[in-house]
């Protein structure tokens, strides 16, 4: 079955793309997802005049992933306070909720989705990095320091 691709997806080809795809694989997963439109004559002559469309919506939400990088790029280090044992560890651990809270605090809104932690979350105190990703071709590394609650 011929298809044409709403979106850009991976391992299938870009927007406006027309490709075959199994019928079941059209039917129960890319047509529901509004990721793709039987590709019928009419559907394509619809699709053409709806491009440039969605080519600025796309645009779109790209400079404005751009900024919202800046913005988080303007805080150099976070800092963030946790109990914790004499030897480091934390009790409990930091994750992207926590950070997404911290940033919330400071005026700015991230999603948690958003946060990539290399080890999911993070267990000791010290200077770690998270990478701020709003879209897929943006993405920013911060640096978070932990500190103890003990020695505020």
């Amino acid at each position: 079955m011929n298809v044409i691709l709403l979106v850009s997806f991976k391992r299938l080809g870009l927007l406006g793309d027309i490709v075959k795809v199994k019928p079941g694989y059209a039917r129960n997963f890319l047509f529901p997802k509004n990721i793709a439109l039987p590709a019928f004559q009419e559907n394509i002559n619809y699709f053409e005049n709806k491009k440039r469309i969605l080519e600025e919506k796309i645009s779109k939400a790209l400079i404005l992933a751009k900024l919202r990088a800046k913005e988080v790029k303007k805080f150099k280090n976070i800092v963030l306070f946790s109990k914790s044992g004499s030897n480091g560890k934390l009790f409990g651990s930091i994750n992207s909720r926590d950070i997404s809270r911290k940033f919330l605090e400071l005026g700015i809104n991230i999603k948690k989705s958003e946060i990539k932690l290399k080890n999911k979350v993070l267990k000791t105190v010290g200077e770690h990095f998270f990478i701020f990703k709003p879209h897929k071709e943006v993405s920013v590394q911060i640096k978070i320091l932990i500190k103890s609650k003990e020695n505020t």
